[in-house]
């Protein structure tokens, strides 16, 4: 039963990274270029970018589950990581609540969903048809400090608990994050393919999720920081997020429908 449940909670933990606000914005930019360029791979970016993602987690994962036995990490490398996922999500809300006010819907200049990451991406590969440099990229997402410091914590838990578990996590966790993923390359467009107005309206929308999301996050890190009586089951949590962005593309892609099929009949 303790291994069920904590292969639950490395799902939970796939989904909710695949909500991380840099792969989301940095999977809208690459679909968004794919599409303008015809690229077959277009609905495909979320997939493929979270495939070399997860395989550098996976790997991650197995090394220390394997060769690094009964070590711990040190209190303050978690402490350390903890306010750079705090600082990197407010800042990315941020950045969003900018873009977002600064832009308005019809302009000429319209609004792209913004990420820390991406922005020390070269231009080469922001503006890739190259599905190997879309697995290459998600690769290096995942090099970052927060995502190997938090793979290492349940990697290492993994190996102590048996032979193969920390290669089944590491998938089980590459899974989650691909399952989310998809869904915002697929999102995203189905939004560009709109019409200008209708997809730039619908970009907003998911701007401010993506803020809210954010804003959210990192505030409850903090807050649970400093207060841990308050931290709340981490599955449930995982959960009430994914089910929650579901939920608000479903009404983005329905809202587009609705709009169009108005146009058509006027």
């Amino acid at each position: 039963m303790e291994t069920i449940s904590l292969i639950l909670l490395i799902f939970v933990l796939g989904l909710r990274h695949g909500l991380d606000a840099d792969h989301l914005a940095c999977i809208d930019g690459l679909t968004r270029f794919n599409l303008r360029m015809n690229s077959p791979i277009s609905r495909w970016v979320g997939t493929l970018f979270s495939f070399g993602h997860g395989l550098v987690v996976t790997s991650v994962a197995i090394i220390l589950g394997v060769f690094i036995k009964d070590f711990k990490i040190p209190d303050y490398v978690d402490t350390l990581v903890t306010w750079i996922s705090i600082v990197s999500l407010f800042s990315i809300g941020t950045l969003n609540i900018y873009n977002l006010l600064k832009t308005n819907v019809g302009s000429e200049k319209n609004y792209q969903v913004s990420g820390i990451k991406g922005k020390f991406l070269p231009r080469a590969a922001k503006e890739t048809t190259n599905p190997f440099i879309v697995i290459l990229i998600g690769g290096l997402f995942a090099m970052a400090a927060d995502t190997v410091s938090q793979t290492s914590m349940w990697a290492i838990a993994a190996g102590n608990s048996g032979k193969y578990m920390p290669f089944i996590l590491g998938i089980v966790f590459m899974v989650g994050m691909m399952v989310t993923d998809t869904i915002d390359s697929f999102v995203a467009f189905r939004m560009v393919r709109q019409s200008n107005r209708l997809g730039q309206s619908a970009s907003r929308v998911m701007g401010w999720i993506i803020v809210a999301l954010a804003y959210g996050v990192s505030f409850y890190e903090a807050f649970t920081f400093f207060f841990p009586w308050a931290e709340l089951n981490f599955e449930i949590v995982g959960v009430i997020i994914f089910v929650s962005m579901v939920i608000c593309l479903g009404m983005i892609t329905l809202k587009v429908k609705r709009n169009i099929s108005f146009t058509l009949k006027n």
